[in-house]
């Protein structure tokens, strides 16, 4: 290994943490919005007259979009598609 693999593998190390930390709180807050848009839907749903069990399945279908399961699940799609 070179003096430049080695510098990048102590630039890896030392961010990252830090990157690391950064996604998981953005992925947190994009949680956090999607089922306060998922609570909203419902209402608006119930409101227009659409049955409550109906409204939440709804719901919950629109809330789900924002999952840890799909977008790890997208990126095995999305790197079959680059070879």
């Amino acid at each position: 290994m070179d003096r430049e693999d080695r510098s990048a593998v102590l630039y890896a190390a030392a961010f990252g943490p830090a990157i690391g930390l950064k996604v998981t709180i953005s992925y947190l807050r994009m949680k956090r919005a999607a089922r306060k848009a998922e609570k909203g839907f419902h209402r608006q749903l119930v409101q227009a007259g659409l049955p409550r069990e109906d409204a939440r399945l709804l719901a919950e279908e629109y809330g789900a979009a924002i999952s840890l399961r799909e977008l790890v699940g997208g990126l095995g799609a999305t790197a079959q598609m680059r070879r």
